[in-house]
C-alpha cells in the first residue's frame, strides 16, 4: 500500500519545496487537548516534540493531528519568554508544500501578538491578506510544567480547523510546510523553526512530512479505497508513459 500510494504522490505532480533536514512526523492518535495554555498529563507527551534552535533546550513546539477533531492540527509553544510585552508574538505559518519566495494561495500565516490579538493571513500570490480568523482557537499563560520548564514561562496552544480556514488548497494529509516562530520583544529576539527561515519565504520553511500513529479510526475500507485509488492512477500514468522514458528515483 505504501509503495503504491508513493507513486499516487509521484504521478500527481506533488512538489515538496522545503527547508532540507528540517523535517517532522504528524502523530495522528492520543488524549484531547484542553486550550488552557497548560501542559497537562496525557496532552501532549503523544504529540512530535521539536526543540526550536536558541542556544538552549528552553524554546520547544508539539503537534499532532487531534483525530477527534476532523485531524485538526494542534500545537503547542514553550517560550523561555517570562514577560508580559505588548510586541510578544506567537506566530505558525502553515500550508502547501510547493515553496516559492512569497505567500501563495494554500499558505497560511496565524500571528498573536501581545497575548490578546488573533490575526489570520493568507498568501495571495504578492504578500499576506487577512483573512477571517474563527478557523483558530487558541490560549496562552503563564505556567510551570515538567523539565526542563521549571519555572514560570509563557506557554501557547493553537488548534486549526483546517476545513474553514483561509484557503483549501492545504486541508489534506501530509506533506504540509510548516515554519513555527516567537518573538520576545523585552529581548527583542526572535526564535524560530527552521533557525533562519522568514514567514515571506515558503521555501525556507519546514515540512510535515508524512503520518505517525495511523489512527484506529482510520478503517480498512477506507484503507483498501486509497490503495485502489493509488494502484489506479500509477497504473494509469505508467501506461501512457512512452517506453523511452528513463526514470530517475
Amino acid at each position: 500500500m505504501l509503495m503504491f500510494c508513493s507513486l499516487l504522490l509521484l504521478n500527481t505532480g506533488i512538489i515538496q519545496a522545503s527547508e532540507p533536514g528540517y523535517d517532522i512526523t504528524e502523530e495522528n492518535a492520543g488524549g484531547p487537548v484542553t486550550l488552557d495554555g497548560n501542559w497537562a498529563t496525557d496532552e501532549w507527551e503523544d504529540s512530535w516534540i521539536e526543540y526550536m534552535d536558541a542556544g538552549t533546550n528552553d524554546e520547544r513546539f508539539c503537534y499532532k493531528a487531534d483525530s477527534a477533531a476532523g485531524y485538526a492540527p494542534e500545537f503547542l509553544i514553550d517560550s523561555a519568554d517570562t514577560t508580559d510585552d505588548a510586541g510578544d508574538i506567537w506566530q505558525i505559518c502553515i500550508g502547501i508544500p510547493e515553496g516559492g519566495d512569497v505567500p501563495l494561495a494554500g499558505h497560511n500565516k496565524i500571528e498573536i501578538v501581545g497575548h490578546e490579538t488573533l490575526t489570520v493571513y493568507e498568501g495571495d500570490g504578492a504578500d499576506w491578506v487577512e483573512v477571517d480568523d474563527s478557523a483558530v482557537t487558541w490560549a496562552d499563560n503563564m505556567t510551570i510544567h515538567d523539565v526542563p520548564f521549571d519555572y514560570e514561562h509563557w506557554c501557547v496552544e493553537i488548534m486549526i480547523d483546517k476545513t474553514s480556514i483561509g484557503s483549501a488548497a492545504w486541508n489534506g494529509a501530509p506533506p504540509i510546510g510548516l515554519r513555527v516562530a516567537m518573538y520576545d520583544e523585552s529581548e527583542d529576539l526572535w526564535v524560530a523553526w527552521p533557525p533562519q527561515s522568514d514567514p515571506d519565504i515558503p521555501e525556507g520553511w519546514g515540512l510535515i512530512a508524512d503520518y505517525g500513529t495511523i489512527p484506529e479510526s482510520l478503517s480498512f475500507g477506507i484503507v483498501a479505497l486509497l490503495s485502489s485509488v493509488a494502484v489506479a492512477v500509477a497504473f494509469y500514468s505508467i501506461r501512457k508513459r512512452p517506453k523511452t522514458v528513463n526514470y530517475k528515483l
